[in-house]
């Protein structure tokens, strides 16, 4: 259960990645999308590539930890809900699709925060 003070980092670390998509040339096209199935944190378009992004908020500096918890059954959930998406949404079935992950560091020592984009950061899993 999260308390209140992970939800709002939790919160704060997707708009934050949000802004730096927005910045950095992406149009947002959904927040929080979520089946059954799983959720995808940010899906945006940019040059005919549709991308699904998972945001991971931390405050320890180790990128690897945050990476890490993008488990392979996480990343098998989001693989399903991204291809849910497209067959719902048949006017993105000609784009290019990848999964990024971009983590979100919040450093209590300046009280900043620091964003690293990882592009394809994984693969489509199939079900098997």
């Amino acid at each position: 259960m999260n308390t209140p003070k992970q939800a709002v980092s939790y919160k704060t670390g997707e708009m934050i990645a949000a802004k730096f998509l927005v910045n950095n040339g992406y149009t947002i096209i959904c927040q929080n999308y979520r089946l059954r199935c799983g959720e995808i944190d940010i899906i945006v378009e940019k040059d005919q590539h549709l991308v699904f992004v998972e945001v991971k908020s931390r405050t320890s500096p180790y990128l690897n930890a945050a990476l890490a918890s993008v488990s392979y059954t996480k990343q098998k959930r989001i693989s399903r809900t991204a291809q849910l998406y497209i067959n719902q949404n048949p006017s993105y079935a000609n784009h290019y699709f990848r999964f990024d992950v971009i983590v979100v560091n919040y450093c209590r020592m300046t009280e900043t925060y620091s964003v690293k984009h990882f592009e394809d950061a994984f693969y489509f899993i199939e079900e098997s």
